[in-house]
């Protein structure tokens, strides 16, 4: 009997994805270390979404660095002519993660920026306007 290598759908353990095996392994049922390639609904998904109005610590609780996306409210106000109520500001637009040790930093903007500490243990938000995180895990094993 062949060994199936590709899998799309659902593998044996009950995840969906996609799955390809090393040569030699099924990847119907193989442990996960024996994948080459392994996208599933349990991988990248959100699993924060807070909005903060002042610097705090977030515990997350992981053990690997996440992807954290910082939204912060602008009030547009040094705008000419806007009388409008603000919106977001990305970054602070969009912040980009920087390697700083153990964990990562966001400096983009003095509006907001966030650190992940520990390696996704927790996430230190500072700001000086409402901001959104949006926190995803990693999106490939």
């Amino acid at each position: 009997m062949s060994t199936r290598r590709v899998v799309i759908g659902k593998r044996g353990d009950g995840t969906f994805g996609i799955f390809v095996s090393r040569d030699g392994f099924d990847a119907f049922n193989t442990a996960d270390a024996n994948l080459l390639l392994n996208i599933s609904s349990k991988v990248s998904a959100l699993i924060l979404l807070t909005t903060v109005a002042s610097t705090q610590t977030i515990s997350l609780g992981l053990s690997q660095s996440p992807l954290a996306l910082v939204t912060s409210l602008n009030g547009l106000s040094s705008l000419p002519g806007y009388t409008g109520t603000g919106g977001p500001a990305r970054p602070s637009p969009f912040l980009l993660l920087i390697p700083n040790g153990d964990g990562f930093i966001i400096t983009r903007t003095p509006v907001a920026s966030a650190t992940i500490n520990g390696n996704g243990a927790s996430l230190t938000i500072s700001c000086s306007a409402p901001t959104t995180v949006a926190v995803y895990s990693k999106p490939f094993t």
